[in-house]
């Protein structure tokens, strides 16, 4: 098993433009960095189900069944659309102050950990992509003439878990950081509630072609 090859391309994989980077940074920015890390342990959770699937045979079964492939797609960004639809619902007064936004996003901040870890693990699942990527990218890696070959895949599924969680803890420190910096959450509710839904509608379109 090539150990250490394999922690060099997960970590540029991790790093490159998709759905769960962004969801990640855009939150940071939005909410802050305990918003973003819970949104990254969320995706990364859903990491140990899609290895698990992967050993025991049955992301290959999914993979090859365009009805549950596509309904497992579909159901994602319907997921994703109605996320937005509920931002939007819950959305404050934009006559608010923006002394009283910023109280109001500490307040929905520290609330709502347990909530977007959840979004992030449905994501998670919820992306028939992932499951392509773990056929595709992890056998690169094993050893064909190993005698247990599920080992090894729930070996590289941790370790890939692991460098995700370390890249989106470090993108969403980084996005909170430079939302700080800028200014970026002086904003009233209603026009972050936009923004989230925003968010969620994107990563929608990025499950329909990415």
């Amino acid at each position: 098993m090539k150990l250490l090859e394999f922690i060099v391309a997960s970590s540029l994989l991790t790093l490159m433009p998709g759905p769960d980077i962004l969801f990640v940074m855009a939150q940071s920015i939005v909410q802050g960095r305990k918003t973003g890390i819970a949104v990254a342990l969320g995706l990364c959770s859903g990491l140990f189900v899609h290895t698990a699937l992967a050993a025991l045979g049955i992301s290959l079964i999914i993979a090859s069944s365009p009805i549950l492939f596509a309904a497992i797609r579909y159901a994602g960004i319907a997921y994703l659309i109605y996320m937005g639809i509920v931002s939007l619902r819950s959305r404050n007064d934009a006559s608010v102050s923006i002394a009283d936004s910023t109280a109001t996003l500490q307040n929905e901040s520290a609330g709502t950990f347990g909530k977007l870890y959840r979004t992030g693990i449905t994501m998670n699942l919820l992306n028939p992509k992932i499951i392509l990527f773990f056929l595709a990218f992890f056998p690169q890696f094993l050893d064909k003439t190993s005698a247990t070959p599920r080992i090894d895949i729930l070996i590289l599924g941790t370790t890939f878990a692991a460098v995700a969680i370390t890249i989106f803890t470090i993108v969403a420190l980084v996005a909170d950081w430079v939302s700080a910096r800028f200014g970026a959450r002086q904003v009233p509710p209603a026009t972050l509630a936009w923004i989230r839904a925003g968010v969620y509608w994107t990563i929608a379109m990025l499950f329909l072609f990415y």
